[in-house]
Protein backbone atom coordinates (compact mmCIF):
# COMPACT_ATOMS: atom_id res chain seq x y z
CA UNK A 1 0.00 0.00 0.00
CA UNK A 2 0.89 3.68 -0.17
CA UNK A 3 1.95 3.55 3.50
CA UNK A 4 5.30 2.09 2.44
CA UNK A 5 6.20 5.37 0.73
CA UNK A 6 5.94 7.03 4.14
CA UNK A 7 8.57 4.70 5.56
CA UNK A 8 5.98 2.39 7.15
CA UNK A 9 6.72 -1.15 6.03
CA UNK A 10 5.50 -3.32 8.89
CA UNK A 11 1.93 -2.14 9.44
CA UNK A 12 -0.32 -5.19 10.08
CA UNK A 13 -3.36 -5.75 7.87
CA UNK A 14 -5.80 -6.05 10.78
CA UNK A 15 -5.69 -2.49 12.11
CA UNK A 16 -7.93 0.55 12.59
CA UNK A 17 -6.26 3.75 11.38
CA UNK A 18 -7.43 7.33 11.91
CA UNK A 19 -6.64 9.76 9.07
CA UNK A 20 -6.89 13.38 10.22
CA UNK A 21 -6.63 16.69 8.39
CA UNK A 22 -6.75 20.26 9.67
CA UNK A 23 -8.25 21.69 6.47
CA UNK A 24 -8.70 20.43 2.92
CA UNK A 25 -9.47 17.10 1.28
CA UNK A 26 -6.09 15.43 0.88
CA UNK A 27 -7.29 12.48 2.94
CA UNK A 28 -9.74 11.57 0.17
CA UNK A 29 -6.87 11.55 -2.34
CA UNK A 30 -5.04 9.27 0.10
CA UNK A 31 -8.06 6.94 0.37
CA UNK A 32 -8.43 6.69 -3.40
CA UNK A 33 -4.75 5.73 -3.70
CA UNK A 34 -5.07 3.12 -0.96
CA UNK A 35 -8.24 1.69 -2.54
CA UNK A 36 -6.92 1.53 -6.11
CA UNK A 37 -3.66 -0.08 -4.95
CA UNK A 38 -5.60 -2.67 -2.93
CA UNK A 39 -7.80 -3.52 -5.92
CA UNK A 40 -4.75 -3.94 -8.15
CA UNK A 41 -3.42 -6.44 -5.61
CA UNK A 42 -6.63 -8.45 -5.86
CA UNK A 43 -8.03 -7.33 -2.51
CA UNK A 44 -11.66 -6.54 -1.71
CA UNK A 45 -12.46 -2.91 -0.89
CA UNK A 46 -15.51 -1.53 0.91
CA UNK A 47 -15.73 2.28 0.44
CA UNK A 48 -18.28 4.23 2.49
CA UNK A 49 -18.55 7.98 1.81
CA UNK A 50 -20.71 10.55 3.56
CA UNK A 51 -19.87 13.26 1.01
CA UNK A 52 -19.75 11.71 -2.47
CA UNK A 53 -22.08 9.61 -4.58
CA UNK A 54 -21.29 6.07 -5.63
CA UNK A 55 -20.85 7.24 -9.24
CA UNK A 56 -18.36 9.98 -8.28
CA UNK A 57 -16.25 7.64 -6.14
CA UNK A 58 -16.02 5.00 -8.85
CA UNK A 59 -14.99 7.66 -11.39
CA UNK A 60 -12.37 9.10 -9.01
CA UNK A 61 -10.88 5.66 -8.35
CA UNK A 62 -10.24 5.42 -12.10
CA UNK A 63 -10.14 1.63 -12.15
CA UNK A 64 -10.83 -0.64 -15.13
CA UNK A 65 -14.54 -1.38 -15.56
CA UNK A 66 -13.98 -5.13 -15.49
CA UNK A 67 -16.26 -7.66 -13.85
CA UNK A 68 -13.41 -8.69 -11.56
CA UNK A 69 -13.01 -5.17 -10.19
CA UNK A 70 -16.76 -4.75 -9.79
CA UNK A 71 -16.96 -7.92 -7.73
CA UNK A 72 -14.18 -6.78 -5.41
CA UNK A 73 -15.35 -3.18 -4.92
CA UNK A 74 -18.39 -2.21 -2.85
CA UNK A 75 -19.24 1.50 -2.73
CA UNK A 76 -21.86 3.15 -0.53
CA UNK A 77 -22.23 6.81 -1.46
CA UNK A 78 -23.96 9.67 0.37
CA UNK A 79 -24.01 7.54 3.53
CA UNK A 80 -25.67 9.30 6.46
CA UNK A 81 -26.99 6.49 8.65
CA UNK A 82 -24.82 5.99 11.74
CA UNK A 83 -27.45 3.61 13.15
CA UNK A 84 -26.76 1.16 10.32
CA UNK A 85 -23.03 1.40 11.05
CA UNK A 86 -23.62 0.91 14.76
CA UNK A 87 -25.82 -2.12 14.09
CA UNK A 88 -23.02 -3.64 12.03
CA UNK A 89 -20.47 -2.91 14.75
CA UNK A 90 -22.49 -4.27 17.64
CA UNK A 91 -24.05 -7.30 15.96
CA UNK A 92 -21.76 -7.74 12.97
CA UNK A 93 -23.75 -8.11 9.79
CA UNK A 94 -26.42 -10.47 11.15
CA UNK A 95 -28.83 -7.66 12.03
CA UNK A 96 -28.58 -6.13 8.55
CA UNK A 97 -29.42 -9.51 7.02
CA UNK A 98 -32.42 -9.83 9.32
CA UNK A 99 -33.63 -6.31 8.51
CA UNK A 100 -32.99 -6.18 4.78
CA UNK A 101 -32.77 -9.81 3.72
CA UNK A 102 -29.81 -11.82 2.51
CA UNK A 103 -27.55 -9.68 0.31
CA UNK A 104 -29.70 -6.54 0.60
CA UNK A 105 -28.30 -4.68 3.60
CA UNK A 106 -25.78 -2.01 2.57
CA UNK A 107 -23.28 -3.11 5.22
CA UNK A 108 -24.04 -6.83 5.24
CA UNK A 109 -20.79 -7.89 3.55
CA UNK A 110 -18.36 -5.53 5.26
CA UNK A 111 -16.69 -8.47 7.04
CA UNK A 112 -15.72 -9.87 3.63
CA UNK A 113 -13.55 -6.85 2.78
CA UNK A 114 -9.77 -6.59 3.09
CA UNK A 115 -9.88 -2.78 3.27
CA UNK A 116 -12.78 -0.66 4.54
CA UNK A 117 -12.78 3.13 4.13
CA UNK A 118 -15.22 5.29 6.12
CA UNK A 119 -14.98 8.89 4.89
CA UNK A 120 -16.01 10.95 6.87
CA UNK A 121 -16.20 8.93 10.05
CA UNK A 122 -16.27 11.97 12.35
CA UNK A 123 -19.28 13.57 10.62
CA UNK A 124 -21.41 10.53 11.49
CA UNK A 125 -20.85 11.10 15.21
CA UNK A 126 -21.09 14.89 15.58
CA UNK A 127 -24.22 14.58 17.72
CA UNK A 128 -23.29 11.36 19.53
CA UNK A 129 -21.91 10.94 23.05
CA UNK A 130 -18.26 10.07 23.58
CA UNK A 131 -19.31 6.68 24.94
CA UNK A 132 -20.99 5.81 21.63
CA UNK A 133 -17.87 6.79 19.69
CA UNK A 134 -15.55 4.76 21.94
CA UNK A 135 -17.83 1.70 21.78
CA UNK A 136 -17.89 1.97 17.98
CA UNK A 137 -14.08 2.06 17.82
CA UNK A 138 -13.87 -0.93 20.16
CA UNK A 139 -16.23 -2.84 17.87
CA UNK A 140 -14.27 -1.91 14.73
CA UNK A 141 -11.03 -3.04 16.38
CA UNK A 142 -12.63 -6.36 17.32
CA UNK A 143 -13.95 -6.87 13.78
CA UNK A 144 -10.57 -5.94 12.26
CA UNK A 145 -8.87 -8.63 14.36
CA UNK A 146 -11.51 -11.30 13.72
CA UNK A 147 -11.92 -10.70 9.98
CA UNK A 148 -8.41 -9.37 9.17
CA UNK A 149 -9.68 -6.03 7.85
CA UNK A 150 -7.86 -2.70 7.59
CA UNK A 151 -10.25 0.08 8.60
CA UNK A 152 -9.41 3.63 7.47
CA UNK A 153 -11.44 6.30 9.27
CA UNK A 154 -11.26 9.97 8.30
CA UNK A 155 -11.77 13.01 10.52
CA UNK A 156 -11.49 16.76 10.13
CA UNK A 157 -9.66 18.09 13.18
CA UNK A 158 -12.02 20.16 15.32
CA UNK A 159 -15.27 18.55 14.14
CA UNK A 160 -15.62 16.46 17.28
CA UNK A 161 -15.14 17.76 20.84
CA UNK A 162 -11.51 17.78 22.00
CA UNK A 163 -12.07 14.95 24.50
CA UNK A 164 -13.65 12.77 21.81
CA UNK A 165 -10.72 13.44 19.46
CA UNK A 166 -8.19 12.47 22.14
CA UNK A 167 -10.07 9.26 22.92
CA UNK A 168 -10.20 8.39 19.21
CA UNK A 169 -6.44 8.86 18.83
CA UNK A 170 -5.68 6.82 21.93
CA UNK A 171 -7.87 3.88 20.91
CA UNK A 172 -6.99 3.37 17.23
CA UNK A 173 -3.93 1.42 16.10
CA UNK A 174 -2.44 4.29 14.13
CA UNK A 175 -2.87 8.00 13.42
CA UNK A 176 -1.89 9.78 10.20
CA UNK A 177 -2.30 13.57 10.16
CA UNK A 178 -2.20 15.74 7.03
CA UNK A 179 -1.14 19.21 8.15
CA UNK A 180 -0.84 22.53 6.32
CA UNK A 181 1.44 25.41 7.31
CA UNK A 182 1.48 28.91 5.82
CA UNK A 183 4.83 30.72 5.83
CA UNK A 184 6.09 33.64 3.74
CA UNK A 185 3.28 33.39 1.23
CA UNK A 186 3.95 29.68 0.71
CA UNK A 187 1.90 26.64 1.58
CA UNK A 188 3.85 23.79 3.13
CA UNK A 189 2.18 20.41 3.51
CA UNK A 190 3.34 17.78 5.98
CA UNK A 191 2.36 14.30 7.09
CA UNK A 192 2.65 13.59 10.81
CA UNK A 193 2.41 10.00 12.05
CA UNK A 194 2.40 10.16 15.88
CA UNK A 195 1.58 6.47 16.32
CA UNK A 196 1.44 3.37 14.15
CA UNK A 197 1.17 -0.25 15.21
CA UNK A 198 4.10 -2.32 13.98
CA UNK A 199 6.31 0.68 13.18
CA UNK A 200 8.82 2.77 15.10
CA UNK A 201 7.64 6.41 15.41
CA UNK A 202 9.16 8.65 12.73
CA UNK A 203 11.63 11.30 13.87
CA UNK A 204 10.13 14.11 11.79
CA UNK A 205 7.15 15.08 9.71
CA UNK A 206 7.16 14.15 6.01
CA UNK A 207 6.82 16.93 3.43
CA UNK A 208 4.54 16.13 0.50
CA UNK A 209 2.89 17.62 -2.57
CA UNK A 210 -0.49 16.95 -4.14
CA UNK A 211 -0.43 16.53 -7.92
CA UNK A 212 -2.71 15.11 -10.60
CA UNK A 213 -0.99 11.79 -9.88
CA UNK A 214 -1.93 11.91 -6.21
CA UNK A 215 0.32 12.38 -3.17
CA UNK A 216 4.07 12.56 -3.78
CA UNK A 217 6.79 12.84 -1.17
CA UNK A 218 8.86 16.05 -1.20
CA UNK A 219 12.43 15.08 -0.28
CA UNK A 220 13.77 18.63 -0.31
CA UNK A 221 14.80 20.10 3.03
CA UNK A 222 12.51 22.97 3.99
CA UNK A 223 14.19 26.17 5.16
CA UNK A 224 12.28 28.70 7.27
Amino acid sequence: MVLTSFGLKNVPSNVVLLIEEDIGDVKSVFFRKISSDALKLGKKVHYISTRSSEKDIIEELNIPATQDHKERLTVIGNFSDPISLLDMCYRRHKLCIRLYGEGAGPLHNIADADVCVIDMFSSLFIHEDVEVISETIEALIRISREANITFLLSADIGILPERAEKILRSMVDGVIQFRTEYAGGKINRYINIPKMKGSIPLNKMIAYNVTSQGITMDNRERVG
